[in-house]
């Protein structure tokens, strides 16, 4: 019998191990957009699910055998890979829907639309969309960068909004509809929905809206509070102050 315990013990820390290595694996690859986008979108998922299950085992095994510093360690990881993901998962799983479009991460975060935490703080709103839906212009404006940005990002359009100085930068689209120079209005198609740069998981596809002011990238402002709701071709919009809509349909 004790030859056996200890047996199981080794194994059991081997697993442990292995779910902090595909831990670690994750996150690097998902900080990559030359392997993320390489990697087929559910193996991020299986293998968050997987560490997150190792990580509520251990935590079981580390309050029955009554050890401090593995019951405070698990607990931590416990939190980080399996309850702060599950309530996103929820908050997805029961959202009643219509209205406005969902905010999976709010300007400023420090946790991810999937609900990990983040090494910095979030630069912009991500407003969830649906595959091949449309991005829309937030604001009248001019197109001044339209391309793959071999980053985060992913495929990149970027508006600039005279005479207001500010830009709005849109992340992730599957596909540019616009060119840089091209004068848009508000609620034109400017790309579509999709996943390049960091890729998201299934149900947390999103646009990433950014804000910036003057010509220094580092300038962001929550657009936010200068949201007026979803797009109406019948509305008249301010043109003394940039006011936004949002950038997916509603």
């Amino acid at each position: 019998m004790q030859t056996a315990t200890r047996r199981g013990r080794p194994t059991v820390g081997r697993l442990l191990w292995l779910g902090l290595s595909l831990a670690v694996l994750v996150l690097a690859s998902a900080s990559s957009p030359s392997i993320s986008q390489r990697i087929p979108r559910f193996v991020f998922p299986a293998v968050a699910g997987l560490g997150a299950a190792l990580a509520v085992f251990a935590f079981a095994r580390a309050l029955r055998r009554r050890r401090a510093v593995p019951i405070v360690v698990n607990g931590v990881a416990t939190i980080l890979l399996a309850v702060l993901p599950l309530t996103r998962v929820l908050g997805l799983a029961f959202d009643p829907g219509g209205g406005a479009p969902r905010v999976l991460a709010g300007f400023g975060d420090r946790l991810g639309g999937e609900g990990y935490p983040r090494l910095s703080p979030h630069r912009g709103v991500d407003y969830a969309g649906r595959i091949g839906g449309d991005v829309l212009a937030a604001a009248d404006g001019r197109v001044t960068v339209a391309r793959d940005s071999r980053d985060l990002c992913g495929l990149i359009v970027v508006i600039a909004h005279d005479p207001h100085a500010y830009r709005t930068i849109y992340c992730h689209s599957s596909a540019i509809l616009v060119k840089p120079g091209e004068i848009v209005a508000r609620g034109q198609p400017i790309g579509t929905v999709g996943t390049t740069g960091q890729r998201a998981w299934p149900g947390f596809e999103h646009v990433h809206l950014e804000l910036q002011r003057g010509g220094d990238s580092r300038h962001v402002e929550d657009p936010t509070p200068r949201m007026v709701g979803c797009f109406d071709g019948q509305t008249q919009y301010p043109k003394d102050r940039l006011v936004l809509t949002f950038p997916v349909r509603c």
